[in-house]
Formats: C-alpha cells, structure tokens, sequence
C-alpha cells in the first residue's frame, strides 16, 4: 500500500512539506488521496485509538490490544486486583521491577485507596511490521485519588501470548503531580507509587 502525497502545486489543509519530509493530520493525507505522487508505506504503522473506528481503519491486532488497554484501565480503576494483574505478562518489567515486586505494590495501593481515577489521553499504538505480537502504546495518564495524584507520560510494549495481549514492559515520566503526591517519598523511577 502506497500513501500519495499533494506535489508541490497543492495547498495542505494542515501539515508542512519540508524537502521530503511530510507532517501531515490523517484528514489531510485523505484529501490528497488523488495526488500524482506516491512514496511506499512506513515500515512502523501509526494508529491513534482516538479517532473513530469507522474512520481510521484499524488493525485487527491494534483493535485488540487498544481493547486490551481499556479493559486494563477499568480494571485499575474498578479495582479489581486479580483481572488487574492477569493483564501483565510473566516478564513484566518497569523501571527495573519484576512483575511479582511490581503487583505485590500495587495490591497494597489498591488497598489503601477508596477510590482511583484513571484517564488515558493522546493514545498512540506504534506497530512494528517484523512482528504482528509486538506492539508498542504511548498515552498520557491522568491518575487522581483521595490521596494524591498525577500526570504522567507512560509508554507501554503489549505482546499477544496465547492469542491474548499482555503487558510486558512499562516506563513513565511524571509531569506533574497533586500536593499530597509530592509529599510522597517515590523510589526507583516513579513507576510504582501510585
């Protein structure tokens, strides 16, 4: 499949063409569907899970682990502890913890949490073509509770094991956090305290 891109003598809609390198919104690039140029296909596919599916027309594998991603989620923010941890795989790894260290964390969290918010914005699956049971997510995280909370930029490598998606390796970066967060003695990365 080949992306065709306006030649010199169109007007982008949004976007900038800087000798060979294009930046252009998804809707732009369908605008210019019946150019006169081609250039072949990225070897790593981008599909933002928020825009809609009728739209952009998503992978069978990024559909199921961006379906993977929202069941994570509710079930962080539910609570949920046992369907919470099935989501990660056996060799999860963040910031240098292994999965056991990693729950047995957040189990004591979810216990000392009546309640947990948890959204997830500007959400971006990268897929490596080489390997369809590899794919990697980038979103910021909005986390709030009665004890504190924060925003952060989390990327996270789910692998499909079994036919199911799991995540294998998560890092983050705080960008900003509540008073009582900051108050909160963090170790390691900041991966865990949550």
């Amino acid at each position: 499949m080949a992306i065709r891109l306006p030649t010199a003598a169109h007007t982008l809609v949004a976007g900038t063409i800087f000798l060979g390198c294009v930046g252009l919104s998804f809707f732009s690039a369908l605008a210019f569907a019946q150019s006169t140029t081609t250039i072949p296909q990225p070897r790593v596919a981008s599909i933002g899970v928020r825009s809609p599916a009728s739209v952009l027309p998503v992978q069978d594998p990024v559909r199921q682990a961006s379906d993977a991603l929202i069941q994570w989620r509710k079930d962080w923010e539910n609570r949920d502890f046992e369907r919470f941890s099935a989501h990660y795989s056996e060799a999860f790894q963040s910031g240098g913890i292994d999965r056991q260290t990693y729950l047995t964390r957040k189990r004591a969290i979810f216990e000392r949490r009546p309640w947990q918010r948890i959204r997830l914005n500007e959400v971006l699956w990268i897929a490596e073509q080489a390997n369809p049971d590899v794919l990697l997510v980038r979103f910021i995280q909005e986390y709030d509770s009665p004890l504190g909370g924060d925003r952060s930029r989390k990327e996270q490598r789910w692998i499909r094991v079994n036919q199911q998606w799991q995540l294998a390796v998560e890092t983050e970066v705080i960008l900003s956090e509540s008073d009582s967060t900051r108050s909160r003695s963090r170790s390691g990365t900041g991966a865990i305290a949550k």
